[in-house]
């Protein structure tokens, strides 16, 4: 072996070494008892918001005008005694979440040398830093709706160079992660996987979890359909994100019972993420 050779194999194996290091590292902070903690905290938070969602979108079902949305929630919770320090304290735990999710999706591309392998990780860890942004958001007094933004965006979009093109894909892979959802709740995939509770967790904790991922799925299957019609009809109107949804579901005939279902299947999706507080598999 000549001397290139050989320095072409000590730095391949320098190489392997680091990246061995860097995992074992990852591995090390993602499964120490402070990162599980705020990872459970985390939980917790989503989990009280989907409840509060589901409550408000009850409230649309039974003729009411509330906004059932992430931010008709969080102007809740701002709203309450001491709502902003609880805004800013989900607001860390949501970044700390978001963080371990990431570190998630790099371990599982270092191991299995494919990046697909931890795309699920990879994008809670996206929604997670999204809904940390929110609640920075409201916790500073910035508490435009979201419905107003997305039909701001889908106008914006309309009138951009190839955005149409843009929004026909969010709208389809907002379809699609609408169909993963439903996918994952009729099935059961989701025990076990992405820091979920395992298969052995008590019998209510399935349950609330089928329910609760195949409500999720509805939710955003509608969402995404919207994104679709309103880019057909080239009418941003059309397009008012997750409070336009549900409140959609409730125009259609029997929508207030439809839409009631839904509310009680996001309930069922809190209750469940509060749950993998107690029983997620790290």
């Amino acid at each position: 072996m000549d001397n290139n050779s050989r320095w072409s194999a000590r730095t391949a194996g320098k190489a392997k070494d680091g990246a061995r290091k860097a995992e074992h590292q990852t591995e090390k902070v993602t499964r120490s008892p402070f990162a599980k903690g705020v990872a459970r905290a985390g939980f917790v938070f989503v989990g009280m918001l989907h409840v509060l969602i589901a409550w408000l979108a009850a409230e649309v079902a039974l003729g009411g005008n509330s906004h059932a949305d992430q931010t008709g929630a969080v102007e809740q919770i701002a709203s309450a005694p001491g709502g902003p320090a609880l805004l800013w304290g989900g607001a860390v735990c949501c970044v700390a979440l978001a963080v371990w999710m990431v570190l998630e999706f790099a371990t599982e591309w270092r191991r299995h040398g494919k990046p697909t392998k931890g795309l699920g990780p990879f994008g809670t860890g996206i929604a997670y830093l999204a809904l940390a942004g929110l609640f920075v958001s409201f916790a500073v007094g910035n508490r435009e709706n979201s419905s107003d933004q997305s039909k701001e965006l889908t106008a914006t979009l309309l009138a951009a160079p190839f955005g149409v093109v843009v929004l026909v894909a969010a709208g389809l892979a907002l379809l699609a992660a609408g169909g993963y959802f439903g996918f994952r709740g009729v099935t059961r995939s989701f025990l076990g996987k992405d820091a979920q509770p395992t298969p052995l967790v008590p019998t209510w904790v399935k349950v609330v979890g089928c329910i609760g991922f195949i409500a999720k799925g509805v939710a955003l299957a509608v969402v995404g359909l919207l994104v679709v019609v309103a880019t057909a009809r080239h009418d941003a109107s059309q397009q008012s994100g997750l409070d336009g949804a549900l409140k959609s579901l409730a125009g259609q005939p029997y929508g207030g019972w439809i839409l009631g279902a839904v509310a009680l299947g996001l309930a069922c999706y809190g209750v469940y993420s509060a749950a993998r507080a107690r029983y997620a598999d790290f």
